[in-house]
């Protein structure tokens, strides 16, 4: 049987460019573009941005694009972004906890922290939270967050984080027709250097799954297999993988 030697951590890189824009984001991308650049001059803006919607609606991407966007944009004002992924336990970015830690020198530089998957926080990691929240509106920094239900579903067991995300910026998100799910599964694998034909990718979608991040998992284990064997991303390896059980 293949083993299949994924990185251990491996932080993606999205850059607003990447993205397939459709109705379901296009709004939101105009509006996140604009923020941003008022938020790396220190302009007055929203303090907190909230993006929601069901899973496989881009909210990840989203606020890594943002995250990549204000750092490009904060290069020449020595400002700082932060990003925390609450999901991903094997991501090398800070938790909570660390930033909750951090001295005053060290958070007074910073303007911008992503907070991805705010709806999986429980327990301590609210305290931190709210903790770091405050801080950061001290110093007049902002926060952008990602969730996959509305403001009015988060923290309800803590009427104050509750609060402060409902007086926030909420833009929600959809998911892609079928159509744009077929470009943005093309797109994903081109950015891997894979060549994907029709009848691969009509196979994924039909198959295996709908979900944008489901088929992002997909294709990283068919690049790195691909490598590994120096073969094409084909129906035959695809089929040959799924006996395996590797797909």
């Amino acid at each position: 049987m293949r083993q299949i030697a994924l990185p251990l951590f491996n932080p993606k890189v999205f850059l607003f460019s990447d993205i397939i824009v459709h109705p379901g984001i296009s709004k939101t991308i105009g509006l996140l573009e604009s923020a941003l650049t008022e938020v790396s001059h220190s302009n007055p803006v929203p303090k907190t941005f909230l993006l929601h919607g069901p899973s496989g609606s881009g909210k990840t991407m989203l606020l890594r694009a943002s995250y990549e966007y204000f750092k490009h944009l904060s290069q020449s004002t020595y400002r700082k972004g932060l990003f925390v992924s609450i999901a991903d336990q094997m991501s090398d970015e800070p938790t909570l906890e660390m930033l909750a830690r951090f001295g005053q020198g060290e958070l007074s530089a910073v303007n911008l922290v992503c907070v991805d998957d705010v709806d999986k926080i429980s327990g301590l990691e609210s305290n931190h939270l709210w903790s770091l929240w405050n801080r950061l509106l001290v110093i007049g920094a902002h926060l952008l967050c990602s969730s996959s239900v509305g403001p009015e579903a988060l923290f309800t067991a803590n009427p104050h984080l509750r609060s402060r995300m409902l007086a926030g910026l909420s833009l929600e998100l959809t998911p892609p027709d079928d159509h744009t799910r077929v470009l943005i599964l093309d797109k994903m694998a081109s950015k891997r250097g894979i060549k994907l034909s029709q009848d691969v990718i009509n196979y994924l979608l039909s198959r295996k799954s709908r979900n944008l991040k489901k088929l992002e998992e997909l294709l990283d284990i068919l690049d790195e297999i691909s490598l590994q064997e120096r073969r094409r991303v084909t129906l035959r390896l695809i089929k040959e993988l799924e006996s395996e059980l590797l797909l």
